[in-house]
């Protein structure tokens, strides 16, 4: 048997919590040599909750496509591991990542999937059957898409009801399957089967929908027991702003970070706990349910606004507090933070709840992070 580089982009936290990606790799490892990584944000906790973070790099922020293309000249074959909803969303997923990396990538292509093995670009031929008889998928060909009809983009995989986002932004909830976006004269989002979210509309501003990057539902359908990764954590305060994917990618070592609005915090905090990192959250009470991770670290502090005042507070709290930037160079703790924020809330402040623990099944491990 020749051993070969495997590369692996890993897509979204349900390829980790299934065990797909964990069975994947370890039929990889009696191959050849195997590189590991995980592309968005949104699988970063599950990583750290399965011990994978030794195999997985989970260092910085990777695009799919982008990701296979770096790793083209390195490895042998190349790997997109996925855990769709559906067929049709596991198919279309792969046909854009393929679209957005083709005449990039030059090695054989394979998406290994929840329910199928795609081949992007290349027979299928041994090495296809053996993945197939070891992760017990079946072979099938991708199938490429469509041209784009005008200035529209068909979203596949959407569910009625389900949030949808676009570049991170929640912009509103699906009303039906079949959904489309577009974008008016001004180039902000328009849309087709999707009752839109006006400040998630305003948020996300003038985009381009044929290279939007869109999800929809919440940002972790499976579940695991929380694993914590302790850490060093004296990296001052970061303030998060409605970016969660900051957060999780420049503010792992921080000693305190405060977020603003619901889903912001819900999603940032869930991952910084993996970190040992807490929160003070400033929220309204508008949250969209992007996640059910209620995970925060020991300390963490929400503080809960006037319906509607969450911005208004946080905007206050970045000019007084933070300078108008995003980072202080302070240790502080989350209480000390709290007394700070609250005389700049004032009235628009009407609860405050104080997390004493983590879930009592939650694994602390330790590290030089």
């Amino acid at each position: 048997m020749t051993f070969l580089r495997y590369a692996v982009v890993v897509h979204g936290p349900e390829a980790i919590d299934t065990g797909l990606v964990a069975q994947l790799i370890s039929f990889l490892q009696r191959r050849g040599e195997v590189r590991t990584v995980m592309s968005g944000y949104t699988g970063v906790a599950a990583v750290v909750d399965a011990g994978l973070d030794d195999l997985i790099d989970i260092s910085m922020r990777r695009v799919p496509s982008e990701t296979l293309v770096k790793f083209n000249d390195w490895a042998d074959v190349l790997i997109l591991a996925n855990s769709a909803k559906t067929p049709e969303s596991a198919m279309r997923f792969g046909a854009i990542v393929h679209n957005r990396s083709l005449g990039r990538v030059t090695r054989p292509l394979m998406q290994v999937d929840r329910l199928a093995i795609i081949l992007w670009s290349a027979e299928r031929n041994e090495f296809a059957d053996e993945v197939s008889n070891e992760m017990g998928r079946p072979v099938v060909d991708g199938v490429p898409l469509e041209p784009c009809e005008g200035e529209w983009r068909d979203l596949g995989g959407v569910i009625t009801g389900e949030n949808v986002w676009v570049n991170g932004v929640v912009v509103g909830r699906a009303s039906r399957a079949d959904v489309s976006i577009g974008k008016d004269s001004a180039g902000n989002i328009v849309a087709r089967g999707i009752d839109l979210k006006p400040t998630g509309v305003a948020r996300l501003g003038p985009y381009d929908p044929s290279t939007a990057h869109v999800r929809s539902g919440v940002v972790r359908r499976t579940s695991a027991v929380p694993r914590v990764i302790i850490g060093k954590g004296k990296g001052g305060v970061h303030l998060i702003d409605h970016a969660a994917e900051r957060a999780i990618y420049h503010c792992r070592g921080a000693s305190l970070v405060v977020t603003i609005g619901d889903d912001t915090s819900r999603t940032a905090g869930s991952v910084l706990a993996r970190f040992g990192v807490p929160i003070v959250a400033i929220i309204d009470g508008d949250e969209d349910g992007i996640t059910n991770d209620r995970t925060l670290i020991e300390g963490s502090v929400i503080l809960r606004m006037r319906p509607g005042t969450d911005d208004l507070v946080g905007r206050d709290v970045r000019k007084e507090l933070f300078d108008e930037g995003s980072w202080i160079d302070v240790e502080m703790s989350p209480d000390e933070m709290v007394e700070k924020i609250i005389p700049i809330a004032a009235d628009r402040l009407v609860d405050r709840d104080r997390y004493v623990d983590l879930p009592r099944k939650a694994q602390k491990v330790r590290s030089s992070l």
